[in-house]
């Protein structure tokens, strides 16, 4: 990640540190680092400065082995952002995901069950 600070920091990219796998929600203490790259375009000064910013990142994460774009999107109309993983905490962060997922499934199963069985109890 030290690297990818420091070619943010020397192309003058706004980025902030932030952590994946809420511990308050899911309570098991996960939590893998990562970086948040946004390019705020309704801002800009010089759009296509930012533009040629944002082509650069993303030739250079391209290239990276290490690290890769874990999950982007864009806040609103003009303001896409990138969260940069190493790939290993990628890969821990994709399961501990998944494993929420099976335990919400679970949940709701089980949840089913035992209100079709009420109705059953009720009926009877």
């Amino acid at each position: 990640m030290k690297n990818i600070i420091e070619f943010l920091k020397k192309n003058g990219i706004d980025y902030k540190k932030v952590a994946y796998g809420n511990p308050y929600y899911y309570n098991d203490g996960f939590s893998v680092q990562a970086i948040q790259v946004t390019f705020d375009y309704e801002l800009a000064d010089d759009y296509q400065e930012l533009k040629r910013k944002e082509q650069l990142f993303l030739q250079s994460m391209k290239r990276r082995k290490n690290h890769c774009i874990g999950y982007s999107g864009k806040c609103g109309i003009c303001i896409p952002w990138y969260s940069v993983f190493n790939v290993f905490d990628f890969k821990m962060q994709q399961d501990h995901e998944a494993r929420i997922q099976a335990d919400v499934e679970k949940f709701w199963q089980e949840e089913h069950a035992r209100r079709e069985s009420e109705k059953l109890m009720a009926v009877i």
